[in-house]
């Protein structure tokens, strides 16, 4: 399984989060957090308090045993929740994170702006948004689409997921993409641990999720691969006078 789950090494997560800059005593919120692996390494880095919501509850199991060996108890928690619904205070977040799970706001081209919008309130003046969005590099193929299915959670290229988040309200600081090798990675993990599986348990359900597995490869392979992007975007929230800039 990869360590994160989307297309991203360990090599880019640790040059995003060496961009931060957090201030002493920072808090941090992460957003569809999963195993809490890219959370952990933020606070690992600069100390401070950090906030991983997840709607799946093994997810959260995870991230609590992996936190519980490398950070001291006060100072994280995970938590399992619908992050429209969980009570965050406004303006009380130097940073937050929210790498492939924008859905977690909304379905289909509702799910970007307002994950922009909702996190833009929980950040203080001069806060930091590490928002991770899929793009289109090229226009997709309508068989692609048919194989992925909706919502797809792409609708816009690149250079759009910036100028759409500095419409509305954003600086915009650095931006970066995941490359192949990235991108081949978290596609082939997941397929060699559904293969793995399978071949150790060959019963309906793991046989129904191999052939599953096995179009979307397909689809990957045939498309995927040179169409779906997924770009690593740093926004700051405009700060007010005598705010962190």
């Amino acid at each position: 399984m990869p360590l994160f789950n989307n297309p991203i090494s360990i090599e880019k997560a640790t040059q995003l989060i060496s961009l931060l800059d957090l201030p002493p005593n920072s808090r941090a919120l992460d957003i569809g957090c999963g195993r809490g692996e890219f959370l952990i390494r933020v606070l690992e880095a600069y100390g401070g308090h950090g906030l991983g919501i997840d709607i799946d509850a093994d997810s959260i199991a995870a991230a609590n045993e992996n936190a519980g060996r490398r950070l001291s108890a006060p100072f994280y928690e995970f938590r399992e929740g619908d992050a429209q619904s969980e009570p965050v205070t406004p303006e009380s977040f130097d940073l937050a994170v929210c790498l492939g799970s924008t859905h977690a706001y909304g379905l289909g081209d509702t799910a970007y702006p307002n994950a922009l919008n909702s996190l833009l309130r929980v950040l203080r003046p001069g806060g930091l948004l590490l928002v991770g969005e899929g793009y289109w590099k090229q226009p997709p193929d309508p068989e692609y689409l048919k194989l992925i299915g909706e919502p797809l959670g792409i609708y816009h290229d690149h250079a759009t997921n910036i100028s759409f988040a500095e419409a509305r309200g954003w600086i915009p600081l650095y931006a970066a993409v995941s490359s192949d090798d990235e991108w081949d990675h978290f596609e082939w993990s997941h397929r060699m641990r559904i293969e793995q599986q399978a071949a150790r348990h060959p019963d309906a359900s793991s046989q129904s999720k191999l052939e599953n597995s096995r179009k979307w490869r397909d689809g990957y392979l045939r498309w995927g691969r040179a169409t779906m992007g997924f770009g690593f975007y740093l926004l700051m929230k405009p700060a007010r006078s005598g705010t962190r800039s």
